[in-house]
């Protein structure tokens, strides 16, 4: 009930709270995702945002990476969000992690501005990205439903099985796909 009144801001109603550094190196380093261990891993953070997880991740890979795997390394880094703005934000903080380091080379990043939850039910996307990655990590929006748009509701409800009932949040769509 306290909901009903309670006012948010403009960015906890669209998701946009960021995770501090220190989290994400807390849960990278809980998944195992350190050491030499990054290099040859496939990574995907559904919901990157401005690239809080991804620029660890580039990070740590670059820390073990020989000067001629850079390319190849950083190929299995990806993201996706559905903001276009914070898409042009987490390329400009990788690329400036590559500056920081002396490396020059122009890397394509597979980061895409997409809606990670819709998806799921394109067939492309089944055959292209099923059991191809090693590491799906991040901190997904915790956006009420009730703060989504008509057509977004009824499509997470109808294809999220945690999503069909009651009052809930995207993050548990974001579970379900992960």
């Amino acid at each position: 009930m306290g909901s009903l009144i309670k006012t948010y801001s403009e960015e906890k109603i669209k998701g946009k709270i960021y995770t501090p550094r220190f989290i994400v190196e807390k849960i990278l380093d809980d998944i195992n995702f350190k050491n030499k261990g990054v290099l040859g891993k496939k990574i995907l953070d559904p919901a990157c945002g401005d690239g809080r997880f991804l620029c660890v991740i580039v990070e740590r890979i670059l820390k073990y990476t020989k000067k001629n795997d850079i390319e190849k390394n950083l190929s299995y880094v990806y993201g996706w969000d559905i903001d276009e703005d914070a898409i042009k934000n987490c390329i400009i903080n990788l690329n400036e992690i590559l500056k920081k380091n002396g490396i020059n080379i122009k890397i394509k990043w597979n980061i895409e501005r997409t809606n990670s939850l819709e998806k799921l039910t394109n067939d492309l996307f089944s055959k292209k990205f099923n059991d191809q990655f090693d590491f799906i990590v991040g901190n997904p929006p915790y956006i009420r439903i009730q703060h989504l748009d008509e057509n977004s509701r009824k499509y997470i409800q109808k294809n999220y099985t945690f999503c069909r009932r009651g009052s809930t949040d995207i993050y548990i769509a974001f579970f379900e796909l992960c």
